[in-house]
C-alpha cells in the first residue's frame, strides 16, 4: 500500500494505490502517526506520482499528520501531483499549507 524509503533522518513515502481515498486514509494516518510519535521521524516526503484520485478523507489525514509533525518541529512535503490532483490542492488552498514539489528529489533537497 505504501512504499517507504528511509534516508538518514528523512522518510520518502510513495502512495502506491491509484486512489487515495477513505479506504486507506485511516491506515495512512495511523502509519505516519506511529512514525512521528515512536520513531521520531521529522522529515517526510509524500510522493503522489502514482495517484490519479484523492478524496477529502485522505486530505484530512494529510492535514492532521502535518499538524502533528509541525508541533514536533518537523514537516511533510508533497511531490508528484498530476493534473488530476493539483486542482484539488489549489481549490482547497492546500498549496498554502503544504510545500509542493515537482518530484521527490526536489522535495528531499528542500529540507537541506
Amino acid at each position: 500500500m505504501f512504499e517507504t524509503v528511509f534516508k538518514e533522518d528523512l522518510l520518502l513515502l510513495n502512495i502506491k494505490p491509484k486512489r487515495a481515498t477513505a479506504d486507506i486514509a485511516h491506515e495512512f494516518k495511523d502509519f505516519l502517526t506511529e512514525l512521528i510519535d515512536q520513531k521520531n521521524i521529522r522529515k517526510i516526503v509524500v510522493d503522489f506520482s502514482q495517484v490519479v484520485f484523492i478524496d477529502s478523507f485522505f486530505l484530512g489525514a494529510m492535514v492532521s499528520c502535518t499538524k502533528k509533525i509541525r508541533l514536533k518541529g518537523g514537516d511533510i512535503r508533497i511531490s508528484g501531483l498530476n493534473q488530476n490532483i493539483t486542482p484539488i490542492f489549489n481549490l482547497m488552498h492546500l498549496n498554502d499549507v503544504f510545500k509542493i514539489f515537482e518530484d521527490a528529489a526536489k522535495a528531499e533537497a528542500s529540507f537541506s
